[in-house]
């Protein structure tokens, strides 16, 4: 794998941060929170579409007055429906938080979208949804629980929990697990990479069989933050995600998964620093290409490690 180019597909004074990418109907399609900073009340979401991965244009936003819709996530639905997930923190005139939901939208054109759908628990950020077949799995996180759950089923109809306590400090031990993605082998097997936060900071790996109640846990050994899973048309399993390097810096970087001997192996850093990551991948013509944002070009002073500061989003592009 060898990095051909990283280009800036969209920039302004703004955060723009947390991408997913999918193709849709003969386009790509990059969504991302658009706010003042990392953490703040006015975040909505920017979808872009493009016709050959180069040029890009906007073709719908997303807002709710006084909410902040954070790291959304595309998903094709299996009756050919676009689905769009975000987490929705709600406040009041006052700027105090009130209530935290999953809202999802659906459309068949992503210039305009349905209402929005209310998904899961509330105060249970759901991460991301994929889909084996016709059934979908997600994992949702509460910081304050120190677990993650399991929901399975359809989200446009009946998306439900199924695993309380699929991974967490009281079951495994091992504290703050947060976000997460999901793949499926060909015979449905489910491989779940999930972040944590807490003691040694490992990310684990999952893995199960359908119907996915049972689950084995693996430490990989390394921080990944933001993580995103890919399996190749050749099978291979990449993985995308913040990495932590020392002395003390963080950087997008690809790695690839070794099922056999449940470790990741580190493939290549991506043009990448200050706040940066939460990537997204597709393959196209023996080519990978990664979304993702980063600093490291978009401050004239050098200021490039505090989360106020603007960010641009990127898409690498990678020969396989």
């Amino acid at each position: 794998m060898q990095l051909i180019n990283s280009k800036i597909i969209w920039q302004n004074n703004q955060h723009n941060a947390f991408t997913d990418m999918v193709e849709y109907q003969g386009l790509y399609l990059c969504c991302f929170r658009q706010a003042t900073n990392h953490v703040s009340k006015d975040g909505f979401i920017r979808i872009l579409s493009s016709t050959d991965l180069i040029n890009w244009q906007t073709v719908s936003l997303i807002r709710k007055s006084n909410c902040d819709l954070r790291d959304p996530k595309l998903i094709v639905h299996p009756n050919g429906q676009l689905l769009l997930l975000y987490y929705c923190k709600v406040f009041d005139n006052q700027g105090r938080n009130t209530a935290n939901v999953n809202c999802i939208h659906f459309t068949s054109n992503p210039v305009s979208w349905s209402g929005a759908k209310v998904l899961g628990n509330n105060n249970w950020w759901l991460w991301r949804i994929r889909f084996y077949q016709k059934q979908a799995l997600g994992i949702a996180y509460n910081r304050s629980q120190n677990k993650v759950n399991l929901y399975q089923g359809d989200p446009l109809r009946s998306f439900h929990l199924t695993i309380d306590g699929l991974f967490g400090l009281k079951t495994h031990g091992k504290a703050y697990p947060n976000e997460s993605d999901i793949s499926f082998l060909a015979d449905g097997t489910a491989i779940c990479i999930l972040r944590r936060d807490a003691d040694s900071y490992t990310a684990q790996l999952g893995i199960a069989k359908p119907n996915y109640k049972k689950w084995q846990w693996f430490d990989l050994g390394e921080y990944l933050g933001g993580p995103a899973l890919y399996k190749l048309k050749n099978g291979r399993i990449i993985i995308a995600a913040r990495r932590i390097l020392m002395p003390f810096r963080l950087a997008t970087w690809l790695f690839e998964l070794d099922l056999t001997n449940k470790k990741i192996i580190p493939l290549i850093e991506l043009p990448s620093s200050g706040d940066n990551s939460y990537p997204a991948m597709l393959e196209k013509d023996n080519h990978l290409f990664v979304s993702y944002y980063s600093q490291h070009r978009q401050n004239a002073q050098g200021q490039i490690n505090h989360p106020s500061q603007p960010c641009a989003i990127y898409l690498a592009k990678l020969s396989l």
